[in-house]
């Protein structure tokens, strides 16, 4: 019998999958003792001959052991091979065994479990042989009870990956990795491949569940069975609990990017796409799409404020304008105004009508500020935006505020302080360095990584980068939240090479006071220990800020968009945002100063989606992927320069040049 039992074990049972069921195994082994009638299990010396401390032991281990068919999910127990005289009893332990549920997987901390046999000596001095059940375990089942807990808990995850993420959501996903717009979404392809196979057999399985799970949560592996609580598990339940795609993709984001991620490519899927493509087309909008950039012939004289005399030919609509422009007579400037503020609205009402030419001084705190005017390549097609015409815009990097501002935000630093200064590098070829941001208050005192926080001012290094990333713009931030609490007196802004890597690019800065953004850029490598002065930005006691640039004539020699910085720029055309040409009034405005030579580099977006009108609002992702790929092809014929949004303070420096004079004006734009 012990034999049988043994040999039943290696061949049918250890080659497979083994379980251990919820059943008691003393129940089981009163069962195997009451099973065999007297004369086979008669009684010896005080218990029946049957009834041994190493049976019991191996029952223990053993009885409540099952190996699983996969073939039909069915038990394999030990009780099920070839018997003889315990035919009957091997027969109902079978089928108790085969009644009870899996609860573990079998792990064992021997190789054998039980004993083969062991020697007596007898009163008449001869040895007698005892033999028990024994069995040798695979090597594979051999492990402790943390192993045994493990695998348990892998059964459990897998049954709620399972309830708790859709076949659904798994394609959406591999459909994001695939058009490369999940951040390191590729990393979990191979794994949600597998996964959605598991989906779609559990969907086919015919089995047990419980069987079926406790099968996959050893043969899928701990990644994918644990997969719901992997940040791609959190991307994937979201979506299966149909949070929006954007949000969902954003939260996901956020967990394995908690830096500067910048996603690279707009989130929708194939089904939106489709959805999209079906409403433009409604719409009429087909022809709509194709944009390049304005310019002279395309605009009307209603739509402009300024235009220099050299385009008095090209404007449409503009002879009663021009024939005004033609009239006066333009000497040379012999004299200037000393310089003074003006707000736009008095610039516009009362020094335009007068002006024959207009510069514009291009300082380096208006590099954020280039814009290019779009048009559509077929002035015929209905416009898809929010006024009535064709027209849009488009900022330098597609944005009108700071990029820099906007990284210090996304990596958790305040931007919404008196007075910010923020530092950048590492935003072309990977910079390595390890450069600091530094503040000298009054009283001396340094604001840097070793004293990050000013008690005496509020002064506050809240980002220290020191190993940059691949791909990832470096950014350090020193903010000030309120200058109640600032020491008045001079603060020098300045930055350190702390640790020179091989970096040759230098740095980019920015300082952020009474809602002006000043710009700097230092182009030359930093060595070992330099320490660069950016700026002084000095506190009055009325609480009024100015600043002194260090830095101006590092920029002096600088060219954006085919210009030279700190040198006064001839106006072509100064115009309102085309969402208030005409009697619009939609949105933002804003107001550009198109400037002469001036040639956008880059190939900007068409639109952006607050442009378009409320029916395509639900397809917002792919109207903002439709713009990425659908790029103003590059031309020297295009009307761009510098622009500002009515909901920022900014101050432009204008020479204006009238009949008979020259003067310089500070305007303010509010």
């Amino acid at each position: 019998m012990r034999d049988r039992l043994f040999n039943h074990f290696n061949e049918n049972m250890a080659p497979r999958k083994l379980f251990v069921v919820d059943i008691d195994w003393e129940f089981l082994w009163n069962m195997y003792l009451d099973g065999f009638p007297k004369e086979l299990n008669p009684i010896f010396r005080e218990r029946r001959e049957l009834d041994c401390s190493a049976c019991l032991s191996f029952f223990k281990r053993m009885a409540n052991v099952v190996a699983i068919d996969e073939d039909n999910g069915e038990y394999v127990t030990l009780f099920a091979g070839e018997t003889q005289e315990e035919k009957e009893i091997f027969k109902q332990l079978d089928e108790a065994v085969k009644s009870a549920k899996i609860k573990d997987i079998f792990i064992s901390d021997t190789k054998r479990v039980g004993l083969e046999s062991n020697p007596e000596m007898m009163e008449d001095g001869n040895v007698h042989t005892w033999y028990h059940f024994y069995a040798d375990v695979p090597e594979r089942c051999i492990g402790n009870s943390s192993q045994k807990a493990e695998y348990r808990d892998n059964r459990i995850i897998l049954e709620n990956s399972t309830e708790q993420i859709s076949e659904e959501a798994v394609d959406t996903v591999l459909e994001l990795i695939a058009s490369n717009s999940l951040y390191r979404g590729d990393q979990w392809e191979d794994v949600l491949k597998i996964f959605k196979r598991y989906l779609k057999e559990y969907e086919e399985n015919e089995l047990d569940e419980n069987v079926f799970y406790w099968i996959k949560s050893i043969e899928l592996g701990s990644v994918i069975v644990r997969i719901k609580n992997h940040s791609i598990g959190v991307l994937l339940k979201d979506i299966t609990l149909e949070v929006p795609l954007d949000e969902a993709v954003t939260k996901y984001e956020r967990i394995v990017a908690p830096t500067n991620y910048q996603r690279p490519k707009p989130i929708f899927t194939k089904r939106m796409l489709e959805d999209a493509q079906e409403k433009i087309n409604e719409l009429g909008f087909g022809e709509s799409i194709y944009r390049r950039y304005a310019n002279m012939s395309d605009l009307s004289i209603n739509d402009v404020l300024f235009a220099n005399r050299d385009y008095t030919n090209e404007i449409q609509n503009n002879q009663n304008f021009f024939d005004k422009l033609r009239n006066l007579t333009v000497n040379k400037a012999r004299n200037f105004d000393k310089v003074q503020e003006i707000s736009l609205q008095d610039f516009v009402k009362n020094i335009l009508p007068t002006a024959v030419e207009v510069e514009l001084y291009l300082s380096y705190d208006l590099s954020n500020n280039f814009m290019s005017l779009i048009g559509p390549e077929n002035k015929d097609a209905p416009t898809m935006f929010k006024w009535d015409n064709p027209f849009s815009w488009a900022y330098k990097n597609n944005i009108a505020d700071s990029l820099m501002k906007e990284r210090v935000k996304a990596m958790g630093g305040d931007v919404d302080v008196d007075l910010r200064f923020t530092i950048q590098w590492n935003d072309n070829e990977w910079d390595k360095n390890d450069l600091d941001a530094h503040c000298t208050t009054p009283e001396g005192e340094e604001i840097y990584y070793k004293h990050m926080k000013s008690s005496k001012t509020g002064g506050w290094l809240d980002i220290d980068i020191i190993n940059p990333e691949e791909n990832v713009p470096a950014i350090e931030n020193i903010q000030f939240k309120e200058k109640d609490q600032m020491i008045p007196g001079d603060y020098l802004f300045r930055v350190h090479q702390y640790t020179y890597r091989g970096g040759n690019d230098g740095f980019k800065a920015e300082i952020e006071f009474d809602g002006r953004v000043f710009n700097f850029n230092y182009p030359m490598r930093l060595v070992q220990d330099e320490y660069v002065d950016v700026a002084k930005v000095t506190l009055d006691s009325d609480g009024n800020f100015t600043l002194k640039s260090f830095l101006d004539e590092q920029v002096s020699s600088t060219k954006e968009w085919n210009l030279q910085y700190n040198s006064f720029i001839p106006v072509s055309l100064i115009c309102y945002s085309p969402n208030y040409w005409g009697d619009n009034a939609v949105g933002n405005k804003h107001i550009f100063f198109i400037l002469k030579d001036c040639l956008n580099d880059g190939r900007p977006n068409p639109w952006f989606n607050e442009y378009l009108i409320i029916e395509l609002r639900d397809h917002r992702k792919v109207t903002e992927a439709l713009a990425s790929i659908a790029k103003v092809e590059k031309t020297d014929e295009q009307l761009s320069g510098i622009g500002f949004s009515f909901t920022q303070k900014n101050r432009v420096t204008l020479k204006v040049k009238s009949a008979n004079i020259e003067r310089v004006f500070n305007v303010v734009i509010a």
